[in-house]
């Protein structure tokens, strides 16, 4: 069987967490091992099952360096981070693993979640316009790639972060996730960075996984809104083209931009 490291963060998240932990280790074909990352917990996460094991972190590090240190902490050679409030259908981590196997130029993979369209979790990186409308609950859809819905799997931008498969070495190659993203975008962040370091992303049909849809976001005006606002900010200018202020993202092959990545939309 196939070794797959699960990474789940959690803070605060009482009964949520054993129901994602549980849908982890009931998993066949694959040989799953849970890491729990407490992310300053009040009380302490409490989750006692064989192949489990939790690290505690005395403050809260936010969701990049928390996963960077639950991933660091295994060894298998494909890793599943899962958010708490997830829930993995049986059969789900082999499926995410298949392309990974079947194709060494995959670096990582995101399922399709229960209820939802393909484009609610993954698509095209958002752009500064449609995060502009995603936070104004103008759309809860990221744009499409050519071809996303068609097929076993297909080619995306970014998938995000409540349910990815990825490569160790991937991951290792560029540094793991951005622990100075407390509150996102380091998932978009992360799957940007693996592209252009030679790694495709794809979307996995399904559905293979049950996560909450988007809720209607009412906190731009918060303190977390804003620090999500700033986070974004920083990501939107590592990723830009300087000459044109426009989203820079790579081609397909992953090697820089390709026709059309260069965008406004």
């Amino acid at each position: 069987m196939i070794p797959v490291d699960v990474v789940i963060l959690t803070w605060n998240d009482g009964d949520l967490l054993a129901v994602a932990v549980d849908s982890a280790l009931d998993q066949p074909r694959v040989d799953a091992t849970v890491t729990i990352v407490d992310n300053g917990s009040d009380p302490p996460a409490r989750v006692t099952r064989p192949g489990v094991q939790t690290i505690r972190s005395a403050t809260n590090l936010g969701v990049g360096g928390g996963r960077n240190l639950g991933v660091r902490a295994g060894a298998a050679p494909y890793v599943c981070v899962l958010d708490s409030d997830a829930r993995l259908h049986r059969g789900a981590l082999a499926s995410l693993v298949q392309p990974l196997e079947d194709d060494a130029t995959i670096g990582l993979s995101a399922p399709v979640f229960s209820g939802q369209r393909p484009e609610a979790s993954a698509g095209r990186a958002p752009t500064l316009r449609r995060k502009v409308l995603r936070g104004l609950n103008r759309t809860d859809l990221y744009a499409t790639t050519a071809r996303q819905g068609r097929g076993p799997w297909w080619d995306v931008e970014f998938a995000i972060g409540a349910c990815q498969v990825f490569r160790r070495d991937a991951f290792d190659a560029v540094g793991g996730l951005d622990a100075s993203a407390r509150f996102g975008p380091e998932d978009v962040d992360f799957c940007l960075r693996l592209r252009i370091a030679g790694w495709r992303a794809v979307q996995v049909g399904g559905p293979l996984c049950d996560h909450p849809p988007r809720r209607v976001f009412r906190g731009i005006w918060t303190p977390r809104g804003a620090a999500h606002a700033a986070a974004f900010a920083r990501h939107w200018w590592r990723h830009r083209r300087p000459a044109t202020g426009r989203a820079l993202v790579a081609g397909p092959s992953g090697r820089g931009p390709g026709p059309g990545s260069v965008r406004d939309e």
